[in-house]
Formats: structure tokens, C-alpha cells, sequence
């Protein structure tokens, strides 16, 4: 009988063991895709820069809202740019916060044009990075990063982030 006692706590240590979380990260890819609009000339306003719809590879379809919160503009029709934006998923509501940062350019130097800044739906390309910031739900601990673009032109736009995350 006293020897049974050892062997019992060694299963006992290999079950618990087996119960525990890895404490490494899952690393993956991550790829996400938006329909955007201003929400001007729509039935759908936007009290964002942009507001979406689209996909996020493995895990559904998501809505996205971005904001401006640097834009300093250059003599060559460029502007540095920065944006946070908010991606939830239509699942279960699930939250990834993403900054962004990179140089948008408008071609023809169109964002110079007379009239442009007053007006509505100039195009413009966006080429930067992206980090993760925090989530919630799945994307709790979330890290992450990669490479971010997009274009709009009039009330429409297009946006991707593409590289990885890691989840715990």
C-alpha cells in the first residue's frame, strides 16, 4: 500500500500538468478586409472618418471604424498620417484596436487643387503599418503587426491589413 502512494501523486502532477495552459503564444496570420464610407450619400451615416464592412480572415465578418488622429500635410500632395481604428465582429461582438501610421498621397496633386479642401470624396492611396493594441472577447492579450493600406475615392474606400497576431 505505501507504495501506491507515490505513484498516485505522480499521476495526480501529470493531470494537473495537462491541465494547465501553455504560457506561449499562438502566433498566426492575420488578414482583414473593409468596405468603408465616409457616410456622406448614404443611408447609413458615419460619425468616424470611415465606417465598414468586411471580413476578417478566420474569424467572420466584422464591422471597422477608423479615426484621423495625425494628419500633417507636405508640398508634394502627400501627408503624414496616423489612425486608430476599431474592429468588432458580427459574432459575438468581440473588439481589436489597431493604430496605424504611414503617408497618404492624392494623385494629380488633387488634395491642392482649388476648392479641394472644401470639398467632398477627393481620392487618396494610404501605404503604412499597423500595430494591435488590445482587444477583447477572442482578441483578449492580443499583439500583433503588419502592413495596413487604403484607397478612397468619393464616398467609397478599401481597406486591408495583412501580417500577423499573436494570441495567448
Amino acid at each position: 500500500m505505501r507504495k501506491a502512494g507515490p505513484l498516485v501523486v505522480l499521476v495526480l502532477a501529470v493531470e494537473l500538468l495537462w491541465l494547465v495552459p501553455s504560457a506561449s503564444a499562438h502566433t498566426g496570420p492575420f488578414d482583414a478586409a473593409f468596405r468603408e464610407t465616409l457616410g456622406r450619400a448614404t443611408s447609413r451615416p458615419c460619425a468616424h472618418f470611415l465606417c465598414g464592412t468586411g471580413t476578417v480572415s478566420g474569424y467572420g465578418s466584422a464591422t471597422s471604424i477608423t479615426d484621423i488622429t495625425l494628419f500633417e500635410a507636405s508640398s508634394n500632395g502627400c501627408a503624414d498620417v496616423a489612425l486608430v481604428r476599431t474592429i468588432t465582429l458580427d459574432a459575438d461582438g468581440s473588439t481589436l484596436n489597431v493604430t496605424e501610421s504611414g503617408v497618404v498621397c492624392f494623385p494629380g496633386r488633387s488634395s491642392t487643387a482649388p476648392g479641394a479642401q472644401v470639398s467632398f470624396g477627393n481620392p487618396g492611396g494610404f501605404e503604412g503599418t499597423y500595430t494591435i493594441g488590445s482587444g477583447t472577447g477572442v482578441f483578449q492579450d492580443a499583439t500583433g503587426a503588419g502592413s495596413s493600406s487604403l484607397f478612397v475615392a468619393g464616398n467609397a474606400g478599401h481597406s486591408s491589413l495583412t501580417g500577423t497576431i499573436s494570441l495567448p
